[in-house]
């Protein structure tokens, strides 16, 4: 589905990507975490044709996104972090947009509406940030692109909201996807992701599955700093610790995406580590190559 190949891609003399490489083979909802500046929106942008590879060979769907054809665009939808909407209503939205996208349902879009509760009698001026992120997120739930690509999605929305969300894209009308989300919100979109995939210095740091991690990471809180030793990562919580540390039985243990965010970006290697050692990867939906 998707293959990147040695991707290279600056901004001026800045250099964002260097020899990174990814391969996803089987849908699935993929969280794209790095820290500020590392590159998530670049990779969306990039495989979705809006920005191109300086090196490299990126394949979607059978297409080099660069090329913009027509037959490639109808399968890609892209919700960026930030967004500008001209001032028409629902309706308007669905008749002039809904015809580029040959998988369109509107009465999945009607649905999904109801669900975020959107005024279907306003223009987008008149609504609220999160009433606009709301239609965004429904059209592109709607298209039911092969993939769909998503920047920091709960931005702008409030609980109510970011449960709705969840709700509508763990559907089974979605399961065929490819779903990437760049996200800092990992602990309101856990629950939704089979995969993670972690950037850093322009590599792919890590590309594990939810059972890889949950075999070989144990991630937990205890009153006692002492069971905290060895750990890869640990932190205070006043009178807890929050720690996150090899799994060394043989059940599955629990996985918070940001408390591993975390432990990846104060100790990377110590978490690499421990999944290689669980001798899990690659697994089969997920290659990485560095």
């Amino acid at each position: 589905m998707i293959k990147v190949t040695e991707l290279q891609f600056e901004y001026g003399r800045k250099s964002v990507y260097e020899n990174f490489s990814l391969h996803l083979t089987q849908p699935g909802v993929y969280g794209l975490f790095g820290r500020n500046g590392s590159g998530k929106s670049t990779l969306l942008k990039v495989l979705a044709g809006l920005l191109f590879p300086h090196k490299g060979v990126v394949d979607v769907l059978g297409y080099r996104p660069a090329a913009r054809l027509p037959a490639f665009l109808e399968q890609v939808y892209v919700v960026p972090e930030e967004f500008h909407l001209p001032d028409i209503s629902l309706a308007v939205l669905y008749k002039t947009h809904a015809p580029f996208y040959p998988r369109f349902s509107g009465n999945d879009f009607l649905a999904y509406t109801e669900i975020f509760e959107i005024p279907r009698d306003k223009g987008f001026a008149a609504m609220s940030l999160g009433q606009k992120k709301k239609a965004v997120i429904a059209f592109a739930l709607a298209t039911h692109t092969p993939l769909l690509l998503m920047d920091e999605p709960t931005n702008g929305l409030d609980i109510l909201g970011r449960s709705q969300f969840k709700k509508i894209l763990s559907g089974k009308e979605h399961a065929d996807r490819v779903v990437i989300i760049s996200t800092h919100q990992a602990h309101d979109l856990e629950s939704l992701m089979n995969h993670v995939l972690f950037v850093d210095d322009g590599k792919l740091a890590l590309s594990a599955s939810m059972d890889t991690l949950q075999s070989s990471l144990h991630l937990g809180v205890t009153d006692k700093e002492a069971d905290t030793e060895g750990a890869i990562y640990r932190e205070s919580l006043g009178n807890q610790w929050a720690y996150v540390a090899r799994n060394s039985s043989a059940e599955q243990g629990t996985v918070s995406l940001e408390l591993l965010y975390k432990a990846l970006s104060m100790n990377k290697q110590g978490v690499l580590d421990a999944v290689a050692s669980a001798r899990l990867e690659p697994v089969n939906n997920v290659e990485q190559s560095s």
